[in-house]
Parts: structure tokens; sequence; C-alpha cells
């Protein structure tokens, strides 16, 4: 007997989708999924496919297909948005089909929620599937974790980024390769900058100004922060931009080490070769053509700016200090 037909988005984590697709070829769902790994490696696209194969390759979104995720006011999903999701996957099938329900960011579930959801996975009614999407597994209690089938999501290497990027967004080749270089693994994060150029104009442009950053003198330091992040609150999001930040600088503390370890092929920020070359010159002749040394310096000093923001330290604060110092 021929296996059934299932339609699979191609960006990687071919493991899990070979995992779902055996389920589905053998009739052996279980009621509970949790897709583990970091955002942007295509959690969501992947359970939204799996869902759809479930319905019968339903397009798009349906009656019994519903998303739950934190309200853009809210610190984390509350056990009343819960309970509505619960009661709603409750209801009777309207396409006499799977009921399915997806959880974005489940470690964002308040501790009441996580009660409440608990209730539903110990009991489930039948045809119901409800797909879990956390960046950190731990983050959900182990009566959660032992009630569902843990599927883990990896970076994808940045040649299947790129050949996705060309063959089903239509991307250039040169464009292409830069946003999979940029990436990290992550095919969504290159997906979202295709989509928003804008917005990958903008993160160049900040990237730039930080490499222009690491050899200037103190106050212009100073003023080229103020360019890049000048939100003084103690807030939510001036901490998530403050890490964006982090992260953005160790990735070009690190390209400028491959630099001076000739493994430019490497890089992170291809796209801004031209100032990572010109930075590393600088960076040579103020250390006797060995910037090594002053390379892993920025890297620890990241690393230690990093632990201070965790630590909720004011995240204007965090990034002085690291401009200062770098």
């Amino acid at each position: 007997m021929a296996k059934e037909k299932f339609s699979w988005p191609k960006i990687g984590n071919d493991q899990a989708i070979e995992f779902l697709e055996r389920g589905l070829n053998n009739n052996k769902i279980v009621q509970t999924y949790i897709f583990a790994g970091a955002n942007d490696l295509g959690k969501f696209t992947i359970a939204l496919a799996f869902a759809r194969n479930l319905q019968g390759n339903r397009i798009g979104f349906n009656s019994d297909l519903h998303i739950l995720e934190k309200a853009a006011d809210r610190k984390n999903i509350s056990i009343e948005a819960v309970r509505e999701f619960i009661k709603t996957l409750n209801l009777s099938s309207f396409l006499n089909s799977y009921k399915i329900g997806i959880i974005k960011d489940a470690d964002l579930l308040s501790e009441e929620a996580k009660s409440a959801l608990l209730k539903t996975l110990e009991e489930p009614k039948e045809a119901v599937i409800i797909i879990l999407l956390t960046g950190d597994e731990n983050s959900l209690p182990a009566t959660i974790l032992s009630r569902g089938q843990i599927l883990y999501f990896h970076p994808v290497p940045a040649a299947v980024i790129y050949d996705y990027l060309i063959k089903h967004c239509g991307a250039n080749r040169s464009l292409a390769k830069d946003l999979a270089n940029l990436a990290l693994g992550r095919p969504l994060a290159a997906v979202k900058f295709l989509e928003a150029p804008e917005d990958y104009q903008n993160y160049l442009e900040r990237a730039e100004r930080w490499l222009s950053l690491i050899n200037a003198d103190l106050n212009t330091r100073l003023q080229i922060l103020d360019k890049i992040f000048n939100d003084k609150t103690w807030s939510r999001q001036a901490t998530e931009t403050a890490s964006a930040v982090l992260s953005m600088a160790e990735g070009l503390s690190r390209d400028l080490l491959l630099s001076s370890l000739e493994q430019k092929d490497r890089w992170q920020h291809s796209a801004l070769a031209p100032a990572l070359n010109k930075t590393l010159a600088l960076l040579n002749e103020r250390s006797d053509q060995n910037s090594v040394p002053s390379i892993l310096k920025q890297l620890k000093l990241i690393a230690q700016a990093k632990e201070y923001l965790a630590a909720n330290v004011n995240p204007r604060l965090v990034l002085e200090q690291l401009a200062v110092n770098i």
C-alpha cells in the first residue's frame, strides 16, 4: 500500500519532520507534542504543516486549528487565556477532523496557566492534539514534559537556508548568501529580513556603527552608542533590545577573530566585509599587527555584559560600561 503524500516546508530539521511523518503514516499520533529549540528555527512553521497534514492538507487556518500566544500587553500567557483555549478545543469539530491547538512560547505560561493546562493533558479529549512550542523545555514542569512527545529543533546549515531563500522566496544569490550567514542557523530569521528589507538595512547600519565604535575615542563611543541604543528605561523592551545589541556585538567580534585567523568564509556578517576589513586593519595598527588578544578581550567583556543583563542590571548602564571598556 502506497504511503500518503504529505506536504512539508523545506527549512531543515528533517529529523523532526521524519518523526512526524512516520506517525502520520503509521497512525501513531500522540495527543501532546513539545517542540523545543531556539526562536526562528521553524517550530511554528512545521507545527502548522503537521496540523494541516493531520487535517487532510487543508490550506490556511480553519475553525479546528487554534493558536494561543501571549497578548502584546501581557508579560505572560494568563490562566484565563488557557481556559478559553481549552474550552474551544473541547468543542465538537466543525470539519469532522482533529481539533489542534498550538501554544507559541509555552515557556511564557503563568504558573496558574501551566496547572490548568496540565489537567487537560492528563485527561485529553479524543481527537484533540496540543503542540507546545518552547525555547527551553526546562521552563515547563516535569509533569507536562512527561505527558508529551518532545522533538528537538536544531540550527539549520547555511546551505539549506540559502537554497530555501532562492527556491521558495525568490531571493537573489548574493542576498541569499548574506542572509543565510547572518541567520546563524535560524531560517525564519533570514526570511524575516528578506520580507522586511528596511529592518535588514537598519540592522546592518547598527552593526556598522558598532564596528566604528570599537576604534573610536571615548566620547565618540558614547555618541555612537546613543545612535545604536538610546533607551534609558528599565523596561522589558529595553532589556530585550540590549540583549539583541550584545548578540550583534558578539557576532561582529567573532567575525573579526575569524578574519584574523584567515577564515573569512565563516563570517556571519558577510554583508559588511568592507567594514570588517577596515576595523581589523585599525585593530592591527593599534596592537603591533596582532589583534587576537584585543578581540578575545572584546568577547570576554561581551560575555560579562550578558551576565550583568541577566542579573537585571540597567540595560543602558550595561551597554555604556561595555562601550567604555571594549
